[in-house]
């Protein structure tokens, strides 16, 4: 690994900031040397960071070691399955690393910051300078703060609504909610235009849906704070949480109409997925509802098929509705179930490589002869709309059912820095893998588009699911 890295970095040079990733591997200790290379491997994107003990102890076969170094570089090597890996094999790969990386020197933009350039910048530090010794008010010129800012606006200059930088409050409460656990009243939220914070759906028993606040309510004020174009969504989001059991007072714009709430903040323990059985007549209709993709969705997906395996299923009906997707790793796990062995589940496009991801344990012959319904709606999102599309791809009795989706079809991935911030930014686009589909700033359209009337209990999209 330590020979690859340096081979990587030969002739570029990466910012100091790597030392900044906070790695997960649980056997791997800090102020190593092998903690420095494998943060330069994972600020290069060489290898996953990811909660999963190395094999250090272990001899790596030529198809292990080709599977790391091909997420990154397109590599032509007749490989043997269980062989490990020898010096001279080794050495090939790294020489045509080495060629790669030449290549890709070629789609490098002509203007690139090194090192401290930005920061030694003489339009940067005179603007400071001038902020620093004549702004009128103090309060704003803590380092801490400026710093963040100027980050803040390096990002939101990319116009990308999934780029963002988080300071270290907000950094926070994203990571909690991704954590499937935090104090609030238990709503996703989503802010499409600024200003308009929208209430995608309450979750299941949450203080929210007890108070009978609904999806589609615009959200115009947070106890005294109006939503303006100048209150992003996590910022937002941190003023409706904590602490818990104290009250916040949410305005609310439905159907042209102001109304008042009053919620009162709660632990919540996000459901990833829950599951129900409609009798009709000798059958049983099956429902798995998805919340989000998040981690342990998919080992808790395995875990609700399994319970459903002596149910006799008749028709199997999906609810990703208001799902906004997340992990890709997650949904591929799922989709595995649905593809056949060697087919392709999706493929993930970024700016340098292009990576195919496809089944290997696949249940395919058990859902060929069921009917497949999907539920999606607008706030169907990502991880989301992979998942419907596949399915689409490879099912042979599907429907998709109600409205058409978001539209996000791009990746992300998150640095985690020491000061507590968070970068979340754009790094490749998922396309099916069967149809080669792409929607972003777009979205799938249904077999069958039909109406919910949210001011009425009945879910009506569910009821033509069942019957159609």
């Amino acid at each position: 690994m330590t020979t690859y890295v340096d081979i990587v970095l030969k002739d570029i040079t990466i910012p100091d900031t790597y030392r900044y990733i906070q790695l997960k591997y649980p056997n791997v200790s800090g102020w190593t040397k092998l903690y420095q290379t494998l943060q330069k491997a994972v600020y290069l994107d060489l290898l996953p960071n990811a909660k999963i003990a190395l094999p250090f102890d272990k001899k790596i076969t030529q198809e292990q070691a080709i599977n790391i170094v091909s997420s990154s570089f397109d590599i032509d090597v007749f490989v043997d399955k269980k062989r490990p890996i020898t010096v001279d094999w080794f050495v090939d790969i790294l020489l045509q690393v080495q060629e790669l990386k030449k290549q890709k020197q070629f789609l490098k933009p002509s203007k690139t910051f090194q090192n401290n350039e930005i920061i030694n910048n003489s339009l940067f530090l005179d603007v400071y300078k001038k902020l620093q010794d004549n702004y009128l008010s103090e309060t704003w010129l803590d380092l801490d703060s400026l710093l963040h800012g100027s980050i803040k606006g390096l990002v939101e200059w990319l116009n990308d609504p999934y780029t963002s930088f988080f300071p270290p409050i907000e950094a926070t409460s994203f990571s909690e909610e991704m954590q499937g656990e935090y104090f609030g009243i238990g709503a996703y939220v989503e802010m499409n235009k600024p200003w308009e914070l929208v209430i995608i759906s309450p979750m299941k028993w949450s203080p929210a849906e007890k108070v009978w606040l609904l999806w589609g309510d615009r959200v115009v004020q947070i106890n005294d704070k109006f939503i303006d174009k100048n209150v992003s969504i996590y910022e937002a989001t941190a003023l409706i949480k904590w602490p818990e059991w104290t009250t916040v007072e949410l305005k609310i714009l439905r159907d042209g109409k102001l109304l008042d709430f009053v919620v009162i903040r709660q632990k919540i323990i996000i459901q990833n997925i829950d599951f129900n059985i409609y009798k009709k007549e000798n059958s049983n209709i099956c429902l798995i509802s998805i919340s989000m993709f998040d981690f342990g969705v998919a080992k808790n997906f395995q875990t609700v098929m399994s319970d459903l395996q002596n149910k006799n299923c008749s028709k199997y009906i999906f609810d990703v509705r208001n799902n906004p997707g997340w992990s890709l790793d997650e949904v591929v796990s799922i989709l595995n179930y649905f593809v056949p062995n060697d087919e392709s589940i999706v493929v993930v496009k970024s700016r340098f490589i292009t990576e195919e991801i496809v089944a290997w344990q696949s249940s395919f012959e058990k859902f060929q002869k069921i009917p497949i319904r999907v539920l999606v709606n607008e706030w169907s999102a990502s991880a989301s709309e992979i998942f419907a599309w596949v399915l689409k791809d490879y099912m042979p009795d599907i429907l998709l059912i109600w409205q058409k989706t978001f539209g996000k079809w791009s990746v992300q991935e998150l640095f985690n820095y020491q000061d507590g911030s968070m970068l979340k930014y754009t790094i490749a686009k998922r396309y099916t893998g069967k149809s080669n589909i792409n929607v972003d700033k777009n979205w799938i359209t249904p077999d069958k588009i039909i109406s919910d009337k949210k001011e009425t209990p009945e879910d009506e999209v569910l009821e033509r699911a069942i019957v159609n």
